[in-house]
């Protein structure tokens, strides 16, 4: 009998809370998640922050420009950009995608579990990570 073949997996650092850099994560994972694969997403520091509740949608660009947040923040309101709730409730739909809050930048910026949204699987620290990372088939950093 033949072994069930596992979908082919993402696993993603997401350490800037830069809106760009979210939306940019968000979509790769929602093609892999279109086209079979799995994707699990470790949110730190700056990242985090996106994930409590009521800061999900927030137009902060970092490092940029100002007419680029400018234009964010156009493309938003006009619904030319999804906002990141919406890609993260579109990812969930699909299955095979977690989201993890990491628990030492919870504790460094004194953010409680229950503080963030409820489409976070699990608060888990990084050596619990890369242990599902062992096993990834790609590993992006942004």
């Amino acid at each position: 009998m033949e072994e069930a073949k596992r979908p082919y997996r993402y696993c993603i650092f997401l350490h800037s809370g830069s809106y760009d850099r979210v939306f940019q994560a968000m979509s790769i994972a929602n093609v892999v998640l279109a086209t079979g694969g799995e994707v699990h997403i470790f949110f730190s520091y700056g990242a985090l922050r996106r994930l409590v509740k009521g800061r999900t949608d927030d137009a902060v660009i970092e490092g940029e420009p100002p007419f680029f947040q400018s234009e964010i923040e156009k493309n938003l309101g006009r619904g030319t950009l999804e906002p990141i709730s919406e890609m993260i409730g579109m990812a969930k739909r699909f299955g095979r995608f977690r989201i993890y809050a990491c628990t030492g930048s919870m504790a460094v910026l004194n953010i409680a579990r229950d503080e963030l949204i409820g489409a976070v699987d699990q608060s888990m620290g990084l050596v619990s990570f890369l242990q599902l990372v062992q096993e990834a088939d790609q590993v992006l950093y942004i």
